[in-house]
């Protein structure tokens, strides 16, 4: 079986194929995002409205994590 040169290379995969400037400004964004559902989960009069923003907030939560160890793992490949 022959490999293609190159192939066993670090090629960038999944966030870290995106510009470094997209990257930083989707980073922010998430952090924002999350700020605002935990704040709205801490306003929300009913359980319904609590819940649906404590999910959004898990969700921005594990693209947040995702997209900053992307970032770390992107900055020392660079190093």
């Amino acid at each position: 079986m022959s490999t293609e040169p190159g192939e066993n290379e670090d090629v960038a995969r999944g966030w870290a194929r995106l510009p470094r400037w997209q990257h930083v400004t989707l980073i922010v964004l998430s952090a924002v995002g999350l700020v605002a559902a935990i704040a709205n989960a801490w306003v929300a009069t009913t359980g319904g409205n609590r819940a649906m923003h404590v999910v959004f907030g898990l969700v921005v939560a594990g693209v947040l994590v995702t997209l900053v160890t992307s970032y770390r793992r992107r900055r020392r490949s660079i190093v």
